[in-house]
């Protein structure tokens, strides 16, 4: 699996440099980039990055401040910059490295040893997920759920022609295990964006059709980051 990268730095030359030196690693796939940490946002967003090599000195909001609004995003931070001198505030939000410019190859390969020793600890992901009965533990396949629904404490896995319950499961526990594909689109919602045969608007409202034929609404403030997805 290649580990999903992004380059964020308001200076182009800084920008293509980073990307040459991730260039020499199969393991990297650059996946997007961006000029401004508002602009960073939305990408974030649609392009889910396991990894993001920031720029401390980017113009509006900096560097420390975009990693900061990124706590809800599953992602790992190498802060580069030009000074030594924010290293001790970087790490305060979690940076797992900080990159002083210019980056030498040999400096940038630890760096590297960091990000794959880090990436199955973050973003390891279920395959199966297990739904335990009286008699039985049955293994459903991740990729054949269309919605999980939160009921109270509680979570319902919808599938093409079975419903499963887990027991004492909330949907904020189980979105951190789920492969990037599902989305909170709703407070009581996770969509699997695979499963997903159209959006309709009824009675004011955004709803996703789903391949199980349910009709899933999509909550206001989360309607952006939707249509960021699906380029709408």
């Amino acid at each position: 699996m290649k580990i999903k990268t992004m380059v964020v730095d308001d200076e182009k030359y800084s920008r293509e440099s980073v990307k040459e030196l991730i260039s020499n690693y199969g393991c990297l796939e650059v996946i997007a980039e961006s000029s401004s940490a508002e602009d960073a946002i939305g990408k974030i967003r649609k392009f889910k990055p396991h990894v993001i090599f920031l720029d401390i000195q980017l113009s509006g909001m900096n560097g420390l401040e975009l990693a900061k609004t990124l706590k809800k995003f599953k992602c790992m931070i190498v802060f580069v910059s030009a000074y030594d001198e924010y290293a001790l505030e970087a790490f305060k939000v979690n940076a797992i490295d900080y990159l002083t410019k210019p980056i030498s190859p040999s400096r940038f390969e630890m760096t590297v040893q960091k990000i794959e020793k880090n990436f199955p600890l973050i973003f390891s992901t279920l395959e199966k997920i297990p739904v335990k009965s009286e008699k039985a533990i049955d293994f459903i396949d991740v990729e054949d759920i269309c919605f999980i629904e939160g009921i109270g404490k509680d979570a319902k896995m919808h599938t093409l022609d079975a419903e499963h319950t887990l027991k004492r499961m909330t949907l904020t526990s189980l979105q951190e295990k789920l492969p990037d594909n599902f989305m909170r689109i709703h407070k009581s919602y996770i969509v699997n964006v695979k499963k997903v045969l159209k959006m309709e608007k009824r009675f004011g409202n955004w709803e996703m059709i789903m391949e199980c034929e349910d009709h899933i609404p999509i909550s206001k403030h989360l309607l952006k980051s939707v249509k960021e997805l699906f380029d709408l």
